[in-house]
C-alpha cells in the first residue's frame, strides 16, 4: 500500500468507502490487514454480506448516466456510511497522536543519566484524543508508520514510544523537506531506534569504556589534585568517537580534523588520537632543565596527529587541533583545514575529508561563534559536506544551571536554524549512542549536511579537580556520588546477557592499568623526560624548543633584492587587461 505523508489525512472518506464496499461484497478482495480493520468496526457486516437496504434515491453517476454501458454505481447504506465517518474521525485522531510523538517525543525521552524527572506531555497521552482503555486493542491504519499497515492502538503507542521516548530523543520535525523527514522516520521507526550490535562490537565498546575509566582513575591516583579537566561522568565520549571514526573510515573518508575544548582532551589524546600515555605523564611530571619548563601550552590544550586503524582494517588520518583558551573559536580553524584539504585534493564532492567538533553544552548555547559557524555550513565558499557536532552535555556550566544559562529548552536549539536532525541521547546507554552514531553518519553521507549528537552525561568532579561542586549543586552531587560508572553498568548488562564473563571484564581493567603503569615508569625513568618533538605523524620530524637552543639563521637580503621585489610588485603582468581606474591610479 502506498505510504502517505503524515501531514495529510491517511484515509480519505472516499477511499475508505470504496474499500469498505469491496469488503462487504467480497472480504477476500481486500488485504488481510483491511479485513481485520473492517471486522473491528462495530456491527460492520463481518460475514461479508452486503447491506439489505439500499439508498432512498436511485443511484446515479455522472460517469455512467442511466442507460450507459459502464459498471453500476456503488450503493451505500446510510448506517454503513455513518460507521465509516466515525471510523475516519477516530483514524484522524490516531494520525494526530502519531505525529505528536514525532514532534514532542523528545520532551519525555529518558536522556538524563541522573534520572531527573521530566514534565509529562499531554499530547502523548491517548486520552488527550478521546481514546479509552477499551480502544487500545482496536485496529487502526498504521499507514504513516513504517511497518505493518494495520495495528492495534496499543501496538501503535508501543512502537512510537520505543522509537522516540526511550534513551534517544530526536528534534527533526522542524525540517521542511518531506524526503529528509521520511528518510529519518524510516530509519528510526523501522528499527525502533535501536542498532543490533554483534558481540565483538559490544566488547569493543566495553574495552573503550574500560580504557577511559582506568585512565582517569590512574591520573587521579598518581597526580592527586593536578588540574586535568577530567572526562569522568562522560566517558562514553570515547566509544562514541571510536564508532564515529570507524564508520567514517568505512564510508571512504581519508582524513578527519577534530577540535575540542579542555574537558576530556587528555583522555581523547590517549585513547583515540594515539598519543603515548608516557608523553602525557611527562607533562604532569614537568621536570627537565629550567629552560624547557613552560616551553609549551598547558597539557589540556595540546594537539596531535596520527593514523587510526578502523575495526575493518582501513586506515584514516586523524588530526586534533591545538585549542585556544577562547571556547569554540577553534571550530572555524578546524573547518578551514578540512575545506583546504578538500580543495587541495580536488574533493569537489566533499566526501573524503570531514570534521568532528566536540562542544560543551554551556558553550554551544552561549558562544556567538557557534551560530556564525553553523551559518557558514551551507555556503558554497565554506561548505565541507557536513560536520559532526558532538555535545558533551554534563548539564552544568562551571557552576551555572541550564535554567540560568539559556532561554531555550536545549543547549542545541541554535542548530535548528539548519535543516538537520538533532539527536539527544543518554550517555549511559552505549548501545543507544551506537544507534545515534550510525544514523548520524549515514545522514551526513546521504544529505551532506551537519548533524548534532547531544550526549547527556554528568561531571563527576568540579569544573576542575580543585573545585568542590557540592557547594553550588548539593542535590545534583548527592546523586552523582551514589551513581555507578557507565562502565560498571554496561559490564553488568553484558555479563547478564552472556556477552562477556566477569573474569574477562576484570582482565580488561588489569590490562589497561598495566599499560599505564609501564608508561609511567617510562616517563619517570628517562634522564630528560620532556620530549620536544612528539606531535606525531607528519610532525614527527619537527624539533622546535627554546630559542636559546636553536641555531641562528641569517634572514637578511640585499638592498638590490628589496628594490627588485618592490618594483615587480607594482608592475602589471604582460597582457593583463586592467580596469581603467587601476591604470590611471
Amino acid at each position: 500500500m502506498e505510504r502517505i505523508d503524515d501531514n495529510d489525512n491517511s484515509l480519505s472518506l472516499a477511499f475508505i468507502e470504496g474499500l469498505y464496499q469491496e469488503f462487504l461484497a467480497d472480504p477476500q478482495s481486500v488485504s488481510p490487514e483491511w479485513r481485520r480493520y473492517f471486522r473491528g468496526l462495530n456491527g460492520a457486516g463481518g460475514n461479508g454480506s452486503p447491506p439489505a437496504a439500499g439508498p432512498s434515491f436511485k443511484a446515479f453517476s455522472l460517469f455512467n448516466p442511466p442507460g450507459g454501458s459502464g459498471p453500476a454505481p456503488v450503493a451505500f447504506d446510510r448506517r454503513d456510511t455513518s460507521r465509516v465517518h466515525q471510523a475516519a474521525a477516530l483514524q484522524d485522531r490516531v494520525d494526530q497522536l502519531i505525529r505528536a510523538y514525532r514532534v514532542w517525543g523528545h520532551m519525555v525521552a529518558q536522556v538524563d543519566p541522573l534520572g531527573i524527572p521530566r514534565k509529562p506531555m499531554p499530547e502523548l497521552d491517548a486520552a488527550h484524543y478521546g481514546f479509552s482503555e477499551a480502544d487500545l486493542d482496536r485496529p487502526f491504519s498504521a499507514n504513516t508508520i513504517f511497518g505493518p499497515n494495520v495495528r492495534t492502538l496499543r501496538d501503535i503507542l508501543e512502537a512510537m514510544h520505543t522509537t522516540y521516548c526511550r534513551s534517544i530523543g530526536v528534534n527533526f520535525m522542524h525540517i521542511s523537506e518531506s524526503r529528509v523527514k521520511h528518510w529519518l522516520q524510516e530509519r528510526m521507526e523501522d528499527s525502533r531506534n535501536r542498532l543490533k550490535l554483534t558481540q565483538s562490537q559490544q566488547l569493543r565498546i566495553l574495552s573503550k569504556l574500560t580504557d577511559a575509566i582506568v585512565f582517569e582513575e590512574f591520573i587521579q591516583k598518581k597526580y592527586l589534585g593536578a588540574k586535568r579537566f577530567s572526562l569522568e561522568g562522560g566517558e562514553t565520549l570515547i566509544p562514541l568517537l571510536q564508532m564515529a571514526i570507524d564508520k567514517c573510515a568505512d564510508q571512504g573518508v581519508n582524513g578527519i580534523v577534530l577540535a575540542m575544548a579542555h574537558r576530556g582532551r587528555l583522555n581523547v589524546l590517549a585513547n583515540i588520537i594515539g598519543k603515548s600515555p608516557a608523553d602525557i605523564f611527562r607533562e604532569f611530571e614537568d621536570s627537565g632543565d629550567g629552560e624547557e619548563r613552560g616551553h609549551r601550552d598547558v597539557k589540556y590544550h595540546l594537539g596531535y596527529s596520527t593514523k587510526w586503524k578502523a575495526a575493518s582494517g582501513r586506515e584514516i588520518h586523524l588530526s586534533l587541533c591545538f585549542n585556544p583558551s577562547h571556547l569554540e573559536y577553534v571550530n572555524t580553524v578546524a573547518l578551514g583545514r578540512t575545506r583546504a584539504n578538500q580543495d587541495r585534493h580536488n574533493d569537489t564532492e566533499r566526501q573524503r575529508g570531514t570534521t568532528i567538533l566536540v562542544h560543551g553544552d554551556a558553550a554551544f548555547a552561549g558562544e556567538g561563534i557557534i551560530q556564525e559557524t553553523l551559518n557558514l555550513s551551507e555556503l558554497r565558499g565554506y561548505r565541507t559536506g557536513g560536520t559532526i557536532h558532538i555535545i558533551v552535555n554534563n548539564q552544568i556550566g562551571f557552576t551555572t544551571n541550564p535554567s540560568d544559562a539559556r532561554s531555550s529548552i536545549y543547549a542545541t536549539d541554535v542548530a535548528r536554524l539548519l535543516q538537520i536532525p538533532i539527536f539527544h541521547v543518554n550517555g549511559e546507554d552505549p548501545e543507544a549512542v551506537a544507534q545515534v552514531v550510525d544514523l548520524s553518519l549515514d545522514f551526513k553521507a546521504v544529505f551532506r549536511r551537519d548533524v548534532v549528537i547531544d550526549m547527556y552525561c554528568f561531571r563527576r568532579r568540579g569544573h576542575n579537580e580543585g573545585d568542590e561542586p557540592g557547594f553550588t549543586q548539593p542535590l545534583m552531587y548527592r546523586k552523582i556520588k551514589r551513581h555507578a560508572s557507565v562502565r560498571q553498568r554496561y559490564r553488568d548488562k553484558l555479563v547478564a546477557m552472556g556477552g562477556v564473563s566477569g573474569e574477562r571484564a576484570e582482565e580488561m581493567v588489569e590490562e589497561s592499568r598495566a599499560r599505564l603503569d609501564s608508561a609511567l615508569s617510562e616517563a619517570r625513568n628517562e634522564e630528560n623526560n620532556v620530549r620536544l618533538g612528539a606531535l606525531g605523524e607528519i610532525w614527527s620530524t619537527y624539533v622546535g624548543g627554546p630559542e636559546g637552543k636553536l641555531a641562528r639563521v641569517d634572514t637578511t637580503i640585499s638592498r638590490q633584492d628589496v628594490k627588485r621585489l618592490l618594483t615587480r610588485l607594482t608592475q602589471l603582468p604582460a597582457g593583463f587587461n586592467a580596469h581603467p581606474k587601476i591604470i590611471k591610479g
